[in-house]
């Protein structure tokens, strides 16, 4: 009886570590996925907007004097594959998918499901730029030409040095605010809603940024 509790109590013992060894393979498995996977190319630039299609993330857009289009960008699982990381992407088979027409070149990665995407783009300063992003948080930087932004959620922030001949800024739910040499501007309000509109004719180019929830930040110097 004693020789048959031993060989029960054994069993059970055995049974619990390799139990425990499976849910240690599952805590730590997607630790291991979480590793970052770092991407960079240049294209070359000849007046193609630039367009970039982004799920989740952030995006930061520098002007430059280069004649070229230079992209970095940081790719790591997202938060929510914690609780599917059995459906959680191989980053080594995520790279740069770019298609290159001859007046719009856009930007976004092969698979963006369950990918957090961190992104460093080098323009020349009189590229057109269009943002298109699902969740996240974008910055223009300097540019001197069209940007249009639609972001479902998060915060898009421009600074910017020149003139616009028309200016539409939307937050469905947030809010909106615009500074003019530091001074800041009057916002439209309506309930959860904000926004402002302008257009000078002295101005050139169009700058267009449509928030879903989030804020909207502008900066005039």
């Amino acid at each position: 009886m004693t020789m048959l509790i031993k060989k029960i109590t054994t069993a059970t013992l055995s049974s619990l570590m390799v139990i425990s060894a499976a849910f240690s393979t599952l805590a730590i498995t997607p630790v291991q996925a979480e590793a970052d996977r770092s991407l960079s190319q240049t294209y070359g630039y000849d007046g193609q907007q630039v367009l970039l299609d982004m799920d989740v993330g952030s995006a930061e857009v520098f002007a430059t004097d280069d004649k070229e289009i230079r992209v970095e960008v940081l790719v790591s699982q997202s938060d929510s594959s914690w609780f599917s990381f059995w459906d959680s992407v191989d980053l080594a088979d995520v790279e740069l998918d770019v298609d290159q027409a001859s007046k719009r070149i856009t930007l976004k990665l092969n698979d963006q499901d369950d990918l957090k995407q961190e992104w460093k783009i080098y323009l020349p300063r009189e590229a057109a730029v269009n943002l298109n992003v699902g969740v996240g948080q974008v910055e223009v930087n300097n540019m001197e030409s069209d940007v249009d932004i639609d972001l479902g959620v998060g915060h898009a922030q421009i600074k910017h040095s020149i003139i616009y001949h028309s200016v539409s800024l939307e937050s469905g739910v947030g809010e909106v605010s615009v500074e003019d040499d530091g001074r800041a501007l009057a916002i439209d309000r309506n309930f959860v809603r904000q926004a402002y509109y302008n257009e000078d004719n002295t101005g050139f180019g169009e700058l267009s940024v449509n928030v879903g929830v989030g804020q909207i930040e502008v900066e005039h110097y």
